[in-house]
């Protein structure tokens, strides 16, 4: 080997050191300053992740956002009912055993349902390209309608987004119309007809005002004419952003959940009644629950700004609702501290932030849902409870005496013990529902 041939060698050899050496600390310094290709090297490893965890083998069973150990030992039903302190009525609820909405009587007999799979509503679904299985996909909230109506959100687990949509059918489960987005959570509808509903999507683009780094979930509001239609949304972060609240993004880049900031799971209408009661809103206006920040917010959507928002001594709030009193309600999922369980249900003022009543469990009677849960104020001033994880729906009195107890019967196939969870529930009066059920045989309250 002559000399020039064994310098050519070696200078190859160096210059590939050197060039190795230096993407070493080019891409040391790209990560700390998230400078090109970061972005592109991060988003490809997210996805890569997620696909091999949607693509993974499971049983939905051994999730616990679906199943769960029940604290009794009891089959389910009824556990108790006191036909003189309950407020009599019917009740609606989804249950993540089915993609279904269930309608029960006072002695927990199932009057009315429906029932149609993702696969029926969309075949080949524009927004979702892969579906996980029909195991993993269940309804969320409903909204009824006295003629048997019913507007419901489905949601993915697995998945992300997680929203699968929105589909409004009558009381035979024949589908009305269709809402192929990214809806979860939440839905509800105006004295106008108008369908309010949460969407979420992936978002690239680095936002100003916000210390998070893309890509991560935005929320938006939208609004739906009453035939499906879509004639508004309106980002979240673009709502704090054009508001005195604007602050609140600041809080965004120290949650532990980046990817997902907002994770709202509320969307209230304030009708002319409630916004009489609290003089610093108006109605129309949007109440929102944002979970992951602590906070209950009210956006006003023609304005397209936050108009108030506050947080208070709760964590991973749930359901806020506006009372007659003045008050507000709302679902604490992990602000209790003491024996009894993680959760309780608090009335409080909004201006003084007083906490006027609260119901908590105790170590006879266990009360803890970390996630998910609702409460709904009866005319009678009771108080029913969705407790989601223990598949629990229980009514309670103002002086905190159950009156009303009912269990999930739905298990699943291979153990007794594993309960579905239970995504919401609300009790209607018998004279406001004005459709025929499905059992005709129905034990009426």
């Amino acid at each position: 080997m002559n000399k020039g041939t064994a310098r050519q060698r070696l200078f190859i050899v160096a210059l590939l050191v050197s060039v190795s050496f230096l993407s070493v600390v080019f891409g040391m310094v790209a990560y700390q300053l998230k400078l090109w290709p970061f972005p592109i090297f991060r988003d490809a490893y997210q996805a890569t992740k997620a696909w091999r965890e949607k693509l993974t083998t499971r049983s939905r069973y051994d999730d616990t956002n679906l199943f769960i150990k029940v604290r009794h030992t009891n089959s389910g039903g009824i556990l108790r009912y006191n036909k003189e302190k309950a407020y009599s009525g019917f009740t609606l609820f989804t249950s993540v055993h089915a993609q279904k909405a269930l309608l029960i009587s006072m002695e927990g007999q199932i009057v009315h349902e429906w029932h149609i799979p993702f696969s029926s509503i969309w075949k080949n679904p524009p927004h979702i390209r892969f579906p996980v299985s029909e195991d993993f996909i269940y309804w969320g909230k409903a909204y009824l309608y006295p003629n048997g109506d019913l507007i419901v959100t489905i949601k993915g687990l697995g998945d992300t987004p997680w929203g699968y949509g929105l589909v409004k059918m009558d009381k035979d489960s024949r589908i009305i119309w269709k809402y192929a987005e990214h809806v979860h959570h939440d839905v509800n509808v105006g004295s106008d007809g108008k369908i309010y509903t949460l969407i979420h999507g992936f978002t690239t683009e680095k936002m100003p005002g916000i210390k998070l780094e893309p890509p991560f979930l935005d929320d938006s509001i939208v609004v739906l004419s009453a035939d499906g239609h879509e004639l508004k949304r309106l980002s979240l972060s673009k709502a704090f952003r054009n508001s005195d609240f604007s602050n609140v993004l600041n809080v965004l880049g120290d949650i532990r959940e980046q990817w997902d900031p907002w994770h709202t799971n509320n969307v209230d209408i304030l009708d002319e009644s409630m916004a009489n009661q609290f003089p610093f809103l108006e109605k129309g206006q949007v109440l929102l629950s944002i979970r992951n920040i602590d906070t209950i917010a009210v956006v006003d959507m023609d304005k397209e700004r936050v108009v108030w928002a506050i947080t208070g001594p709760w964590h991973r709030q749930h359901d806020p609702d506006f009372l007659s009193n003045g008050n507000m309600l709302i679902f604490d999922n992990r602000g209790h501290y003491g024996k009894g369980g993680k959760s309780r249900i608090i009335e409080f003022d909004p201006m003084t932030m007083e906490i006027t009543w609260q119901y908590v469990g105790n170590e006879q009677g266990i009360f803890s849902s970390v996630v998910k849960g609702a409460q709904q104020r009866l005319p009678n001033g009771n108080t029913l409870i969705t407790e989601s994880l223990q598949g629990r729906i229980f009514e309670v009195t103002r002086e905190k005496e159950i009156v009303w107890e009912f269990s999930s019967p739905f298990r699943a196939a291979h153990d007794n013990q594993l309960v579905a969870n239970v995504w919401w529930g609300q009790r209607f009066h018998p004279d406001s529902l004005t459709f025929e059920f499905s059992n005709l045989n129905q034990n009426a309250p």
